[in-house]
């Protein structure tokens, strides 16, 4: 009988474990889940975090200058004979000016459509046969939008930031000049862009204002998000397979993950209720551990993402981009933390509410008997 009796002490003892340690991963796969996959959700905060904060911003302005340093390096700047290398001017802008490039060459309408057309995409592949989302974004309104007057704007706000040239600038366009047939067109500036003073400020201007219409002119009606992800398919990673089957099984262990405390709880119910005392010790006390436990992640998940991103995927980029990234994942991560915040402080506070029950309830007993 003792021996019996020791086996079912030792799996209470199991069950109380295993529900601490359940109830904070049940927490944590529940409300991912229930954020990840809430497509509305994710819209509206991607598309807030993108239209009005400065994420965007400071990611135009590194990939911008990143791109005109590999211009240099591969040659490519060097190729030019009709136009100035605006992305090299671009080294030049402040993040304020980024900041009005964006609001007016990326509007929220514009910025809203494509998100909403990516995450659609995305959504509607995880419950497709397709092998890759389907993602086209349509550009062409967007370049009509940039066309023109708005184009100019860009081109002269540019063209504005550039240093005033030196004696050496115009004494090399000069030469250049002389030793070129006429009727030839002649770059102001072969390497560091400068501005010229008069009497070429307006031709100069006038050049860059062509160049950005010619950038824009060279952007396609429309960008198949599709194509390029079946490059990097071909390429390396996990492939696109690989991650709507891990996806699909987050989702549903998100679905049934609150079931395994739920059962664990029942047991230890049936194994506590033969006493006040006993429900106290078995039921009470696993749940407000469990639940102080589930408010670990909660405090913890900021530093997290910092360092997943600064380790990983965010390992190259400057410091200001992988901030604004960190500040935007935190908002999305919000969604899933704040809300488990408060589920643990529920259960940790039922749990009290038991112990607090049984303890008094024992006192009763002990004073009766």
């Amino acid at each position: 009988m003792e021996n019996k009796s020791s086996k079912i002490g030792c799996l209470a003892l199991l069950l109380v474990i295993l529900l601490i340690l359940t109830i904070p991963l049940a927490l944590l796969f529940f409300n991912v889940g229930r954020v990840v996959f809430d497509k509305a959700l994710v819209k509206k905060v991607v598309t807030k975090e993108v239209t009005e904060s400065p994420l965007l911003t400071v990611t135009l302005e590194w990939f911008s200058l990143r791109r005109a340093q590999e211009r240099v390096l591969t040659g490519e700047a060097q190729t030019a004979i009709r136009e100035p290398d605006a992305l090299k001017a671009m080294q030049f802008l402040e993040r304020k000016d980024w900041q009005i490039i964006r609001e007016e060459a990326l509007p929220a309408p514009i910025l809203s459509g494509y998100v909403s057309a990516t995450i659609d995409g995305v959504y509607d592949w995880l419950d497709s046969a397709n092998p890759l989302p389907i993602i086209d974004l349509e550009l062409k309104t967007f370049k009509d939008w940039n066309r023109g007057a708005r184009g100019f704007k860009y081109a002269d706000l540019i063209y504005s930031k550039l240093p005033p040239c030196k004696q050496d600038d115009i004494d090399d366009f000069l030469k250049r000049l002389a030793a070129t047939p006429p009727g030839t067109e002649v770059l102001y500036n072969l390497f560091t862009p400068c501005m010229f003073p008069l009497p070429w400020t307006p031709d100069q201007m006038q050049d860059y204002r062509d160049g950005m219409d010619e950038v824009i002119d060279n952007v396609p009606d429309r960008f198949s998000l599709t194509l390029e992800l079946s490059r990097l398919e071909k390429q390396a990673g996990v492939g696109a397979a690989a991650v709507k089957s891990q996806a699909r099984t987050l989702r549903t262990l998100a679905g049934l993950a609150p079931v395994v405390p739920l059962v664990l709880l029942v047991l230890l119910i049936a194994y506590g209720s033969r006493s006040r005392f006993d429900l106290l010790r078995w039921v009470g006390l696993p749940l407000v551990v469990g639940g102080v436990v589930g408010l670990l992640p909660v405090l913890t998940y900021q530093s997290a993402i910092s360092a997943a991103l600064s380790a990983g995927p965010m390992s190259e980029v400057p410091a200001a981009v992988r901030t604004e990234f960190t500040r935007a994942f935190g908002v999305l991560f919000a969604e899933i933390f704040n809300p488990m915040a408060i589920e643990a402080a529920v259960i940790s506070a039922i749990g009290l509410g038991v112990v607090i029950f049984g303890i008094v309830q024992a006192r009763k007993k002990k004073t009766s008997a």
